[in-house]
């Protein structure tokens, strides 16, 4: 089939987490960097999805096991483990 459907998103799911005070001073110290670099307001909660966003993907291990795991899945389902299962919501 030449056309690619785009997966179905699936709905954002709610994550607390309680970070380190060392880490949180880093994040907020990131922003002040990205503010000054891209000169656009950024929040923690954006830079932290795309952070996580970014690590995932870049995983090449991850990715190879999620490639091999799908393969050996039924159809139903692969939509979901595409996109990682669940989707996250950083508050």
């Amino acid at each position: 089939m030449k056309l690619r459907l785009k997966d179905k998103e699936l709905p954002p799911a709610q994550v607390r987490l309680t970070l380190p005070g060392s880490l949180k001073a880093s994040l907020d110290e990131y922003l002040v960097y990205l503010r000054g670099t891209s000169h656009r307001e950024a929040e923690l909660k954006e830079v932290a999805l795309e952070m996580l966003r970014q690590f995932v993907e870049s995983d090449r291990h991850f990715r190879a096991w999620r490639k091999e795991r799908a393969g050996a899945e039924p159809e139903s389902g692969l939509a979901e483990r595409r996109n990682g299962g669940v989707g996250a919501k950083i508050s």
